[in-house]
Parts: structure tokens; sequence; C-alpha cells
């Protein structure tokens, strides 16, 4: 019987192995970015199968969504439906694991299914909401990465995570993708970060709708307060991980 620190999902064929890693990976089971704890096939150079440690102990319980109400929604490993359906937060199709309700017929990915709806930063005073716009309450700002109020796919409409001021927007896809985008680049990478050019574009691939260096020192500090909160939610990295590109040039 596999210890706490080996575990079996019942896809793989070898039993996997708790460990700690730097720096994120692509989670074999929902086709995500994750972090940190991780279970992983312990035959190294024959096997990189990897999974995020929730994605083996999760389904037992139909899990609730504050943001989906009189929805439950049961974990899948494979999809039951004929189609990959898009994700109701995000609204990226679901490519692997998934929540599914099926008196609703709604999707979610299993990250996506457990982000935070209110975030808020240690010793600051600024809180990030995971918002719906609606055609009776628009944003009044436009997503810092696609520079677009809404954004969809068919009838499925993106979250975005909104400033307590309403003055900053980001949609949850545009992160996702940027997140991952800047780790396919190494900047999301422990060690990385200390280059100033890596620093840069990491941050203009996080924001390439704002000019840093004309928006103000006040402005700026904000913007990268709200960037900061908004990366913690979509990837869960310890703040450390990251700290570095989020420290004004010169400091």
């Amino acid at each position: 019987m596999p210890g706490l620190d080996r575990q079996n999902d019942g896809e793989h064929g070898h039993d996997l192995k708790l460990e700690n890693r730097e720096g994120l990976f692509i989670c074999n089971g929902c086709k995500e970015l994750g972090f940190g704890n991780c279970y992983k096939c312990p035959r190294v150079g024959f096997c990189n199968y990897v999974l995020h440690v929730g994605r083996i102990s999760e389904g037992r319980t139909p899990l609730s969504n504050p943001l989906f109400k009189n929805c439950k929604f049961q974990f899948y490993q494979k999809n039951p439906l004929t189609v990959a359906p898009a994700c109701r937060i995000c609204a990226l199709d679901i490519q692997g694991r998934m929540y599914h309700c099926s008196k609703r017929k709604y999707s979610l990915h299993p990250y996506c299914a457990t982000l935070h709806t209110t975030i808020t930063l240690p010793g600051s005073d600024m809180k990030i909401k995971l918002r719906r716009g609606t055609k009776f309450n628009f944003f009044k700002s436009k997503c810092l990465k696609c520079g677009k109020r809404n954004r969809s796919s068919g009838n499925v409409q993106c979250l975005s995570y909104v400033s307590s001021d309403d003055n900053l927007c980001y949609h949850v896809a545009c992160m996702k993708e940027a997140c991952r985008d800047n780790f396919v680049r190494g900047y999301f990478r422990p060690g990385i970060l200390s280059n100033e050019r890596s620093k840069f574009l990491a941050l203009k691939n996080l924001a390439p709708k704002v000019e840093l260096s004309s928006v103000g020192r006040t402005s700026e500090v904000l913007l990268i307060r709200f960037l900061k909160l908004v990366v913690f939610a979509i990837l869960g990295v310890p703040f450390d991980l990251i700290a570095p590109l989020f420290q004004p040039s010169g400091s």
C-alpha cells in the first residue's frame, strides 16, 4: 500500500513520489501550470509524469463554488462529454481533468474551480476580486493584457480579477496565458529575474498595454501591487519566488 509520500492516480503505470519542486511545471492531469508540491514519477530520465497534489485526492465529494449557485461540481479524471468544454471561469478549453455540473452543464478547470474570489496583499490595502462583467455592470477599466473589457469563447464569458477601486482589470485567461508564456521563456524560474533585461521583458509581457515609465511613480506602485496579486491568485506562487520581478529598477 503506498505511503503518504507515494501515490498512484489510477492513470499512470508507476507509483508517484511526493516532492517539492522549485519553479513551475505543467500538470499531466489538468494540463495547467503548477508550482511547488507535486507528485512526480521517480523514473528520472525515463518518465516526466507530474501531477498537482490535489489532482489525486479530488473527486470524493462534489465541489461547491460561490460564483455558481445551485451547482455541484463532480471531479472527472476523463472528460465525460463528447467535446472539450470551455471553463466557466477562464473561458479556455479544458484539455485534461475537470469539474462538471451535470445539472447546469457547467465545467471548470480543477485549478480555476479553487481560485480565491478575494485576495489582499500583505501590508497593503489593495484588494482584488474575481468578477464577471455584465451588460448592466461593465468594468471601468480594460484588461492590462489584451486591452479589452470582455473576453469570451462562444457563450462562455471569461471572469476577471478587478481592483477594489475598479481601475485595474485582468482577465483570468489572459493572466494564465501570460504566466505560461513567461514560464516557457524562463522568466518565472528561480534566479532568472536578477537580470534587469529579463525582468523588463517579463513585466512587459504581463502588461503590454501599459508604458510603466509614463504612468508615474504612484500609479506604477499600484500597478505592480495589482499584478503581483493577480499572478499570486492564478499561480499560487509564493511571493518570494517572483518578488524580483516586482522590485522597481535600481532598488
